[in-house]
Order: structure tokens, then C-alpha cells, then sequence
């Protein structure tokens, strides 16, 4: 969704949100174990996020999950949709 990818959305929206390898590296530096997505925009599937075409077509979890890869991240990210739980095990 990137200003220069072709999908028209606002810079200013843009950069004021979290990517999955931003979040990826987040969860590196701090030596994370698990990193779960959700709430995002595009959401899983979608063509168009409000008015602005997906570029490259709708995303799935792969994609989100390599996003978090790339940014160096080797723990395990999870792709939750919205209002998802997750119980994390016990240390």
C-alpha cells in the first residue's frame, strides 16, 4: 500500500502505521518469541483497502508472514484476524 506502489493511498496514512518488517524487526531486537499481526491494513484477501486498489493483488498470511522473515525476525509470527486470542504456553 505504499505511496509508490501504484495504490494512491495517502502518504501521511502510510507512514504513520506499523509494516510487518518493521514489526518483524521490533520483535527481533527485543527477542521476542512470538509475534502476532492483526489488524491489518489490507486485511487477508482483500482487493482494495476503502477506495485504493491492492497493488500486486490481495495478500494472504504468507505474505504478512514474510514480511516479518525478512526483517531478520526468526521467531514465530502469527497472521490473526480481528478480535483473534491466542493462549501463549506456559514458561
Amino acid at each position: 500500500m505504499g505511496p509508490d506502489k501504484g495504490s494512491g493511498f495517502f502518504p501521511h496514512a502510510y507512514f504513520r502505521q506499523s509494516n510487518a518488517f518493521d514489526l518483524g524487526a521490533m520483535a527481533k531486537r527485543a527477542g521476542a518469541k512470538y509475534l502476532m499481526l492483526t489488524h491489518m491494513i489490507p486485511p487477508l484477501g482483500a482487493e482494495k483497502q476503502g477506495p485504493f486498489k491492492v497493488p500486486g493483488g490481495p495478500l494472504t498470511e504468507m505474505d504478512y508472514r514474510k514480511a516479518a522473515e525478512d526483517s531478520g525476525f526468526v521467531g514465530k509470527t502469527i497472521v490473526g484476524t480481528d478480535l483473534a486470542t491466542l493462549r501463549l504456553p506456559p514458561k
